[in-house]
């Protein structure tokens, strides 16, 4: 069993310099001098990836000796050079641009994992690596989204997951509650300081990207999954939310609709006619940081206005586009009512384009309907 072999031949491993070291090649580069740096932030963000490096460079290490790891999914280096370029359409696994390992639906990144290994029975697994205890309940919800999207690709019934953390979190509720169950492993490691500590006093210089061979390895687009129409099953889950919303139904019974996949996980209503934006306005309020728009700022500044919700738990959310520029505003409710600035979405991703194809299609009536739904228990 995988599980069991990733507790025992993980969770004990010594600092090793030339495993430290094999781990930089994935590094962009100039990174590696990150590594110790004194702006904490940055020393961190480059921390993070090194350790998932790591790990990986563990399991080609170890694997190789056991038949319970039979492939390992190619990542960072040894991934393809020129990623599949992002477009509307896309369904199933690819790389991103650093090597990681994505999901992709309609060309949205539905989830990105650290690892994929496949069992002597052909089964698929997959593994997060952390350093850090932050944000540890929505690594939790991420979790079980994961098993049920990869289960239903690879129409596995039971998806194991490994948790790999440099920080010791064993104690912790979320833990716990993995841990209760069967098919989750946590593995321990020493520190990143503790590991580092090995290569800190070398001069380290760039390593070559280069792809190994090895015949664990193999490439994520080689992996046969289930036929995966996820703009299908998106405009379902709006045709049913449209009508559970007009029915006053409860979150409860309309998730129970077995219209409403739970690998969707985020709707697109479509963009907003003007008695919509004028109702967001002027009803409601947006609030862009500082500045609280009014209909007329709303109209010369930004060029579209999208409404959402995401799922499973409903919650409104709409999307503006500033004029001249490839990205959009993503806007969530406040507390007292209305929507504020959360953060971007860049131009850069499946999702900007998914929202760009929208169109108008929510009228006043209609957002009404879709928050009174939100708002019910």
């Amino acid at each position: 069993m995988v599980l069991d072999w990733l507790r025992e031949n993980c969770s004990a491993f010594e600092p090793n310099r030339a495993l430290a070291i094999r781990a930089l090649r994935h590094l962009k580069k100039g990174d590696h001098l990150k590594l110790f740096s004194e702006d904490i932030m940055e020393m961190r963000t480059v921390e993070g990836y090194w350790y998932e490096a790591l790990i990986y460079e563990l399991l080609l290490e170890t694997a190789v000796n056991t038949s319970a790891i039979k492939k390992i999914v190619r990542k960072g280096a040894d991934a393809p050079r020129r990623p599949v370029r992002i477009a509307l359409g896309q369904n199933g696994i690819y790389y991103a641009e650093k090597g990681d390992i994505r999901v992709r639906g309609n060309g949205q990144d539905l989830a990105e994992v650290d690892l994929l290994l496949i069992d002597s029975n052909n089964q698929i697994s997959f593994a997060e690596i952390i350093t850090s205890p932050s944000d540890l309940k929505d690594l939790e919800a991420e979790i079980h989204y994961k098993k049920k999207l990869f289960g239903y690709l690879f129409r596995q019934e039971t998806v194991e997951f490994s948790l790999f953390s440099a920080v010791d979190i064993s104690n912790t509720q979320v833990i716990k509650r993995l841990c209760q169950e069967e098919e989750n492993a946590y593995v321990g490691t020493f520190s990143c300081e503790e590991l580092k500590a090995s290569i800190r006093s070398l001069r380290l210089a760039s390593l070559s990207r280069q792809a190994v061979n090895n015949p664990k390895l193999i490439s994520a687009l080689s992996l046969r999954t289930r036929p995966f129409d996820y703009r299908q099953f998106h405009d379902q889950a709006l045709s049913r939310l449209l009508h559970h919303a007009n029915q006053g139904t409860k979150h409860a019974e309309a998730l129970a609709d077995p219209g409403i996949s739970p690998l969707v996980k985020k709707v697109i209503f479509g963009e907003m006619h003007t008695d919509a934006r004028k109702a967001l306005v002027n009803d409601l309020g947006l609030r862009v940081k500082s500045t609280i728009l009014d209909f007329n700022a709303l109209s010369h500044e930004y060029s579209k206005v999208i409404f959402a919700m995401d799922l499973p738990d409903p919650s409104p959310v709409v999307y503006i586009k500033p004029k001249k520029k490839r990205m959009y505003y993503k806007m969530v409710p406040e507390k007292n009512g209305g929507f504020k600035y959360e953060r971007q979405t860049p131009g850069r991703v499946g999702f900007y384009l998914w929202l760009e194809s929208a169109q108008p299609a929510v009228s006043a009536d209609t957002m009404y309907s879709l928050l009174n739904f939100c708002n019910r228990p």
